[in-house]
């Protein structure tokens, strides 16, 4: 089987200008309307294995989004001050009860006595 060869000329030059990464659906946009907020960008990031396993355990559920897509929505919540609290995640939060048992373990039985009786804590 026979292939030709493709030669490049020696006097081509590249103009860096054109060969720009395009922000994810820039071709569909106009001169200047891609923002940040659309544009993806390629990194390499060391994860604790646990956040990772969470996050592809969550995205393998029926009609989840794909895990990368779940990490970018917490990071922009953080970043944009909307991350919320809810008392159902925290109730099921291996890390939050111990904190709590920890902190509570902590107390003074005397302080302990004076927490229960006029601490609310309200959750929602």
């Amino acid at each position: 089987m026979k292939t030709k060869n493709k030669r490049v000329s020696k006097t081509t030059v590249f103009d860096p200008k054109k060969l720009k990464r395009l922000p994810r659906g820039s071709f569909l946009a106009k001169a200047g309307e891609t923002a940040a907020r659309n544009t993806k960008v390629r990194i390499s990031i060391l994860i604790d294995l646990d956040v990772l396993n969470f996050f592809k355990e969550r995205a393998a559920q029926p009609g989840a989004l794909a895990y990368q897509t779940q990490m970018n929505q917490v990071l922009r919540a953080q970043m944009e001050g909307k991350e919320t609290v809810n008392a159902e995640t925290l109730a099921q939060d291996e890390r939050f009860i111990q904190a709590v048992a920890r902190r509570v373990k902590g107390l003074s039985s005397k302080k302990r006595k004076r927490c229960v009786n006029s601490c609310h804590v309200i959750v929602t």
